[in-house]
Parts: C-alpha cells; sequence; structure tokens
C-alpha cells in the first residue's frame, strides 16, 4: 500500500473538478460554453438611443429619448421596434399617444420612403377632439420618420385597412412630419 495514495487520489479528484470549472478543460468533443454578454472579456454591446414623442398638456409633443438594446439596420424591423417603444408609453411621466391598448399589426415600406403602420384599431369613442388625434396620428409619423432613415411619410392602417379619416384628420395618404407640432 502506497502511504501518499490517499493524498494523491484526492489531489486528481481536486484537479477533475477543477478542470470542469475552467471553460477550455473540458476534455475532447466537450462543445465551449459561449459567453453571455457583460461577462470579463465580452463587451457588452452599446445601447443604442432612439427618440419618440409623446403629447404633452400645451397641445404639442415632446421629444423624450430612450435607449434600446439593439436598432434594426433593416427598416421594417426598426419602424416596428420605434413604434412598439411608444404604445409601451413614455418613461418621463407624459401622458400615452394612445388612449387604447394599440398594437403593431404589421409595417411596410415602398420604394417612395412611405411607411404604412397598421395598428389594432382603436374602440368607439377612445380619441376625443382634435389634440387627441393629432397626437396619435403625429406622435407616430414623428417618431418613425426621425428615426428610420429614408423613411421620409408614414400612413396609418388600422386593423389592416386604408381609412379615410381619423376624426379631422386625413389618413387616406401618407403623411409628412409637421415640426409644428413639436415643443422647441
Amino acid at each position: 500500500m502506497n502511504p501518499g495514495g490517499r493524498p494523491r487520489v484526492a489531489g486528481l479528484v481536486l484537479a477533475a473538478a477543477a478542470s470542469l470549472l475552467v471553460p477550455g478543460c473540458r476534455g475532447r468533443g466537450a462543445a465551449p460554453v459561449p459567453e453571455t454578454p457583460g461577462e470579463a472579456g465580452a463587451p457588452a454591446a452599446p445601447a443604442e438611443q432612439i427618440v419618440l414623442f409623446y403629447p404633452g398638456d400645451d397641445t404639442l409633443l415632446h421629444r423624450e429619448r430612450r435607449e434600446v438594446p439593439e436598432l434594426p439596420a433593416a427598416v421594417p424591423p426598426r419602424i416596428k421596434l420605434v413604434v412598439g417603444e411608444l404604445l409601451a408609453g413614455s418613461r418621463e411621466g407624459r401622458p400615452a399617444a394612445f388612449p387604447w391598448m394599440a398594437t403593431v399589426e404589421a409595417v411596410f415600406v415602398d420604394r417612395a420612403g412611405n411607411a404604412f403602420v397598421d395598428l389594432s384599431a382603436p374602440p368607439e369613442g377612445a380619441i376625443e377632439g382634435t389634440a387627441d388625434e393629432a397626437a396619435v396620428v403625429y406622435a407616430v409619423v414623428e417618431s418613425v420618420v426621425a428615426n428610420c432613415p429614408g423613411v421620409e411619410r408614414v400612413q396609418l392602417l388600422f386593423d389592416g385597412s386604408e381609412v379615410a379619416t381619423l376624426g379631422h384628420l386625413d389618413l387616406s395618404r401618407p403623411l409628412a412630419p409637421r415640426p409644428e407640432l413639436v415643443a422647441p
């Protein structure tokens, strides 16, 4: 019997256990464990910033900057992200741009730079007055055009259909931003 046998076995057990904890020492054939963002050696992807427009008490739209983890390069997914963030509501205490729980149903862009954003329709009576109408429509128009290069106008659709008006506003065609509706 080897008097040093026990320490030798204990040392082998400890070495085997340590090899399971250290990446790259897992033995042949084992797949390496990918590092998660933020781990040492893997820089976290920088957050990107978008600007959203929310109504204020003065009937103007106010800018709100927001960081998003990843801003898609392709325009339709970028529009969907921007409008989704707008629908999530202000983080600075401003009133909601939409007085109903709207969802983005679809987004597409034509070659002329017009974006078409299909939203779930507002319930009857959800939008009251010209100020609410302008807030809903131009919060989307300003937010999409500000964050989506190449998009110059936006047309809102509801439940997959074009609508002629939203109250007093003409929605029969794509709308350009209206800087006079945005607070300085």
